[in-house]
């Protein structure tokens, strides 16, 4: 039998964020979305998430400030990264991210990434 793994999109952009969910959803996986850092720390403490998508630059709690939390309370929470910022591979690398992409991405990279991560392909 075969478990779901559940993947938590952190992404103000909602045309983006459904992009995301639907194409990640289609690949068998069950998405949800939130808008910020606050909404996903909800999110965590309340539902199962095995995969952690967010960008850096939101309202509210930002994403550098959400993954610091993140791993102070959930250090194995696999995380990528999505963000036009200029200093997200510097976050990357401090916040021990797993993988980052930059805004645009292609989807088959942002596929690839998840599939790795989730299921080791």
């Amino acid at each position: 039998m075969t478990v779901t793994k559940h993947v938590l999109v952190v992404e103000d952009d909602l045309d983006l964020a459904k992009m995301v969910c639907r194409m990640l959803g289609h690949d068998g996986y069950a998405v949800a979305s939130v808008t910020d850092g606050e909404a996903a720390l909800e999110h965590i403490a309340t539902h199962p998430v095995d995969l952690l998508i967010t960008d850096l630059m939101m309202p509210g709690m930002e994403g550098e400030e959400l993954l610091l939390e993140l791993r102070r309370r959930h250090d194995r929470l696999p995380v990528i990264l999505l963000s036009a910022s200029a200093v997200r591979e510097q976050v990357a690398d401090r916040l021990k991210v797993d993988a980052s992409l930059g805004k645009p991405f292609e989807t088959d990279e942002l596929r690839q990434l998840v599939a790795t991560l989730l299921d080791g392909d």
